[in-house]
């Protein structure tokens, strides 16, 4: 039983051919010629065609007694059948999930809103006990904070706020991420810390009421 590349081998030799001219016609390399020869891989359909033109012979000629190359052409064929099925399925629905979700953000939905751009707020009234004593923030989801997937989290002291604030994140373990700063009422800062960074605000504040915000 004959394989493909000795086939191949044997008809360039009746057209007098080497690997280099063969491979010139075909526009291919000359080591894809020897790959072919020696067994290592396999031309594909297209080149099969190609192949049989310039060597002037049938495609069922080149292949005939070949059973491996002819297993292994059909299990690529039925692979690139499976990926082109799967392509058209996942495609249309990534691009409608992708459409349905910008849609669910334009109608400002807060779970989605709360996970692309989380956004916590927090009322603080200070006692005299409690006065630049530094306090951990507890917002309306909890003491912890995501960072926001898109854009830099910010903090907003808000403008109503009695006085300015200072200002210390940590990490879930209580280590300090960066410097302490302060916040006037009305005043806002981006936050330096990476996406989906989960992370405590810790301030200092003189006695009064305060409003923050984290986005």
């Amino acid at each position: 039983m004959t394989t493909f590349g000795e086939n191949l081998k044997q008809v360039r030799h009746l057209h007098h051919l080497t690997q280099v001219e063969l491979a010139d016609q075909l526009n291919i390399s000359r080591s894809a010629i020897s790959s072919w020869e020696v067994g290592r891989s396999y031309p594909d359909l297209d080149m099969l065609v190609s192949l049989s033109r310039v060597l002037q012979i049938s495609v069922d000629q080149l292949i005939k007694e070949a059973p491996v190359m002819v297993a292994t052409i059909s299990r690529e064929q039925h692979n690139n059948r499976k990926r082109k099925l799967a392509l058209r399925i996942i495609i249309p629905v990534f691009f409608a999930l992708s459409v349905f979700t910008a849609y669910l953000v334009y109608q400002d939905v807060d779970a989605v809103n709360r996970f692309f751009s989380p956004n916590w707020s927090a009322g603080l009234t200070i006692k005299k006990r409690q006065a630049n004593v530094w306090t951990t923030v507890v917002w309306d989801q909890g003491s912890l904070v995501k960072g926001s997937i898109f854009r830099k989290s910010t903090l907003t002291n808000h403008v109503a706020s009695t006085s300015q604030v200072r200002v210390r994140l940590v990490d879930r373990n209580g280590q300090a991420l960066g410097k302490s700063f302060s916040l006037k009422p009305g005043q806002q800062r981006k936050l330096n810390v990476k996406s989906r960074q989960v992370f405590r605000v810790k301030v200092k504040l003189p006695q009064g009421r305060y409003i923050l915000n984290c986005h």
